[in-house]
């Protein structure tokens, strides 16, 4: 696995390692694929992909509610952490923007090494909305529950796009998604 980079967390210095960061954006992209010709009213299935002794398993979480679907993953994948090298779990959210909310992807990423899991979180417009499935910015990432500010994120928002762009299916069409804000 690639070597760890740090990024201001307050004070402190949050470990990342290069290759949950590049796992994280491999979950993203296949996220964003997932939902990219999703119907209106619909949601993604929430999924992981678990990394062990080099091999990659995907995951997803079925449930009646969305919330009941999340709840799960999350304890599963947290479970994982004594059994696994590596594990990203993605689902489909709302984050406040302003007066009003905005649809994000969110990755919470966790490898050998790291303290607790850090989130990439990425702003998307949904298929049913005007204009069609598109990527709004650029991701963000949130350590110990705070927005990393851009000039102490920029080597691991890199990271995470790397791994974007190593997604087969994705790769070519991420830069036919992204849009301004």
């Amino acid at each position: 696995m690639p070597g760890p980079l740090g990024c201001a967390k307050r004070s402190n210095i949050v470990v990342i390692s290069e290759g949950a960061l590049l796992l994280a954006g491999f979950v993203l992209a296949h996220s964003a694929w997932s939902i990219s010709d999703l119907p209106a009213g619909d949601f993604l299935v929430p999924l992981a992909i678990v990394e062990s002794n080099g091999e990659r398993k995907l995951l997803r979480f079925e449930a009646d509610t969305q919330e009941q679907a999340i709840t799960r993953g999350k304890a599963e994948v947290a479970s994982l952490s004594a059994t696994v090298d590596a594990w990203a779990f993605a689902r489909e959210g709302l984050m406040p923007d302003g007066d009003s909310k905005a649809d994000v992807l969110s990755v919470d990423v966790w490898a050998r090494g790291m303290d607790t899991p850090v989130t990439i979180v990425q702003r998307f417009v949904p298929n049913a909305s005007e204009g069609g499935f598109r990527i709004v910015g650029e991701p963000i990432l949130v350590a110990g529950g705070v927005v990393q500010p851009d000039a102490a994120s920029r080597s691991a928002i890199d990271a995470v796009l790397r791994g974007v762009q190593s997604h087969p299916k994705v790769a070519p069409l991420w830069s036919s998604w992204k849009s301004q804000p």
